[in-house]
């Protein structure tokens, strides 16, 4: 269209449609009102956006979907559950000649494919949301790079309103969420829950290793802030996998001296080793490989009860490509392992647990049963990365088990 026909069609817009909440800028003076979200581009957009894909949850009149296309994205998606916006923000986009993509749905009820988009935003809309858990989950899944919330805080007045003075001490700097009271069912989609840092902390990253330590920053909106959450960068992630006593620690020694049996695992360049155990102090930034020591019986007889449950097992999705090394052995050496001298653990604790682990060695179902949900958790995981597996008798040479048949045989044995 010319400009003349672009100029009318705006004025159009302007005057016969209520675009109050973003303002959107058309140039020449013209513009939709409403509230700046400028102040937030340096920090959303800063780190580049060259290439990549973007999804604004709750985009509204489709701002950050604009400049995101405008700053070099590969592709901006709005999900906006008003239709009135939904329509909005297609004409909007149509007047500006930008090809973001506009989607009419509940976020709540959206269902995307892991690791869809590379950048997702979420600002000014957890708040509203009946389950915000489960859609920072989902938004945890659901991104390849990083994810930004921008956050309604927990205030002191709202504690009063629902509990009582005593409640009010350090409760703004405690892990605390709190559930909206109101009577007004027209608004019981507005500050349905609201987090302190502390909370969303530990949601992002004490329930998931995925991702590295949040950063916070202000927001200019309505004294709220900013969550700034990006995955792990793992080009190779080395998987040293198995049960309890069957030589992981031993085995990653081994790699860490041997130069032919890295080769051998397709371990190549520099490389640095980490542990489910203490996976919290992994540094941040990209890692070339990393080796990754992991017990598959962790969930064991623990609130865990399985893989996906394990926060340390997430690192696993962080990955670019993962090669899964699974060690095995017989039951018979698997606890003559156990009762060596110095294997014990030194707790009380860690002796009772050890002892529990040795009696189910003897059970033949427990190892397979162990073994079949593991690498059905990996394959999952993991996707869609691609995933090499490479099941290894934990012996002197460190031969392979040719195939699950193989490896079945030798754990009933």
């Amino acid at each position: 269209m010319d400009q003349t026909q672009r100029d009318q069609e705006i004025a159009k817009l302007l005057q016969s449609e209520h675009v109050k909440y973003q303002n959107i800028d058309f140039g020449e003076g013209q513009g939709t009102g409403g509230y700046q979200r400028t102040s937030m581009d340096s920090l959303l957009f800063g780190s580049g956006l060259e290439g990549l894909t973007l999804l604004d949850i709750g985009s509204s009149l489709g701002h950050f979907c604009l400049e995101a296309l405008k700053h070099g994205a590969a592709g901006a998606t709005g999900l906006e559950t008003s239709p009135e916006r939904i329509r909005h923000a297609r004409e909007i986009a149509r007047l500006m000649n930008l090809p973001a993509e506009y989607l009419e749905a509940d976020f709540e009820d959206y269902v995307p494919e892991p690791k869809s988009f590379d950048v997702v935003l979420c600002l000014n809309v957890l708040h509203h949301l009946y389950e915000p858990i489960g859609a920072i989950r989902k938004i945890m899944s659901m991104t390849r790079d990083r994810f930004y919330l921008e956050v309604a805080p927990v205030k002191a007045r709202e504690v009063m309103k629902v509990a009582n003075i005593f409640s009010l001490w350090g409760a703004t700097n405690a892990p605390l969420v709190l559930l909206g009271d109101t009577s007004n069912s027209t608004r019981a989609a507005d500050r349905t829950f609201t987090f302190t840092k502390k909370a969303m902390s530990v949601i992002v990253n004490g329930h998931s290793k995925a991702f590295e330590p949040v950063r916070f920053h202000p927001s200019s909106f309505k004294g709220r802030w900013i969550v700034e959450a990006r995955r792990r960068q793992i080009d190779h992630l080395v998987v040293v996998a198995g049960v309890t006593g069957v030589g992981k620690s031993t085995f990653i020694e081994r790699l860490k001296s041997s130069k032919e049996l890295r080769a051998r695992f397709g371990i190549e360049g520099d490389f640095s080793v980490a542990s489910a155990n203490d996976v919290d102090g992994l540094r941040t930034g990209r890692h070339e490989t990393l080796i990754y020591h992991y017990d598959i019986l962790r969930p064991f007889d623990r609130p865990l009860h399985a893989h996906p449950r394990d926060p340390a097992f997430h690192l696993l999705s962080s990955a670019k490509r993962v090669t899964s090394i699974t060690l095995a052995n017989d039951p018979d050496t698997l606890r003559k392992r156990l009762q060596s001298p110095g294997a014990e653990p030194n707790s009380k604790k860690g002796r009772k647990r050890h002892a529990v682990i040795l009696r189910q060695y003897e059970n033949p179902s427990f190892l397979e049963t162990w073994h079949d949900v593991w690498a059905a958790a990996v394959a999952k995981e993991v996707a869609p990365s691609p995933l090499e597996v490479r099941l290894v008798r934990s012996d002197s040479d460190y031969s392979a088990i040719a195939t699950v048949s193989d490896l079945k045989a030798m754990l009933s044995a």
